[in-house]
């Protein structure tokens, strides 16, 4: 029997105060990203502390942009209180916060050996990062749950109060238009997210497939934060979606991304790419660059800089000379940068 018609009972619609905050929290580390979020965060930036702002950005560095910790609301697959999220992010084990924190990049096995002193993960920078984080967890932690709680308490139990009856609405709505129609209903949740020939896509940097039948639940989270960000995750047998909801009297901004910008200017030059293919093989220092561009190591260097600050190249020192190489991650995200800038 074809698992299509069974699909419906799979999906179920969580209203979870505690997901929404850390969305909120998020695009308060990146207002450029959301057009229907930019005013309300933009005013709210401005009324905040500059010790909350600051403990907001220093979080959202070690989180990737705070989008790591949303699993923990996500794989309870019900509704989380804020104040029960900020309860289990104080006492999480040590090893499991900084896989969380990590956004799940690092095994728990790997961070367990870090902390009896054992190193050898394969990708060295992503290593730093952790010990790094593992030398000032107690700190991390503080801070962390500290500027939930603040924030909480002081901005978003009054902003639940506004969004929560919203999110009622849609989520109660996509439940009965996946009962009637459930691959459209999926489909309409995203533009790169589509539900065809018994398995669900999704395009982000990398594609990803799902087939229904491997799946046990399909867990959607609405959100009037989240768009245009197609955030999917999914542990062991159970997927989570997200469902953007619009609130109408909020404004809305035209403006591309200024990270976006950056990226194309960056790229906007001849020079500049043909450095970018030259470093996409292998990394090379400007000594190395200059001879065969044509240009002094000056030159090099400013090219770099931009490049650098687009955030397209990394740099690593080896010995007298600072090395770089194409960050291929970044440049994937530049794709998702452009298609959701124009999916809007």
């Amino acid at each position: 029997m074809s698992s299509l018609p069974l699909l419906h009972r799979k999906i179920k619609t969580v209203v979870s105060p505690f997901h929404e905050m850390l969305c909120s929290l998020h695009v308060l580390y990146q207002p450029e990203h959301h057009p229907r979020r930019l005013e309300w965060s933009q005013e709210l930036l401005k009324k905040m502390p500059p010790q909350l702002r600051d403990g907001i950005r220093q979080v959202g560095g070690w989180t990737d942009c705070w989008t790591a910790l949303v699993d923990l609301a996500d794989h309870a697959g019900q509704p989380m209180t804020c104040r029960k999220g900020i309860d289990a992010l104080s006492t999480q084990p040590d090893a499991e916060l900084i896989h969380l924190a990590l956004n799940n990049r690092v095994p728990i096995g790997s961070i367990i050996q870090w902390m009896n002193g054992t190193r050898g993960l394969e990708d060295q920078e992503l290593e730093e990062a952790g010990l790094t984080l593992l030398d000032s967890l107690e700190e991390f932690r503080k801070l962390l749950t500290g500027t939930l709680a603040e924030y909480e308490e002081s901005f978003f139990r009054r902003e639940w109060q506004d969004v929560e009856p919203w999110l009622q609405t849609a989520a109660a709505a996509f439940q009965q238009e996946a009962e009637k129609s459930v691959e459209k209903a999926l489909a309409s949740l995203h533009p790169r997210l589509f539900a065809e020939n018994g398995e669900i896509t999704a395009q982000k940097a990398n594609t990803y497939h799902f087939s229904y039948d491997s799946l046990e639940h399909i867990y959607v989270f609405p959100s009037t934060f989240i768009f245009p960000h197609l955030l999917i995750g999914w542990y062991g047998k159970d997927l989570y979606l997200p469902l953007a909801v619009d609130i109408p009297e909020l404004p809305y901004s035209e403006a591309p991304p200024a990270d976006l910008l950056l990226r194309f200017k960056a790229l906007g030059d001849e020079t500049r790419l043909k450095i970018v293919k030259l470093l996409w093989k292998g990394p090379h220092c400007t000594k190395q660059l200059a001879p065969v561009l044509g240009i002094s190591e000056a030159a090099v260097s400013k090219h770099l800089k931009l490049l650098t600050e687009a955030g397209l190249i990394r740099a690593k020192r080896r010995g007298n000379y600072q090395f770089y190489s194409a960050d291929k991650e970044e440049f994937e995200m530049t794709l998702v940068l452009q298609r959701q800038f124009l999916e809007q």
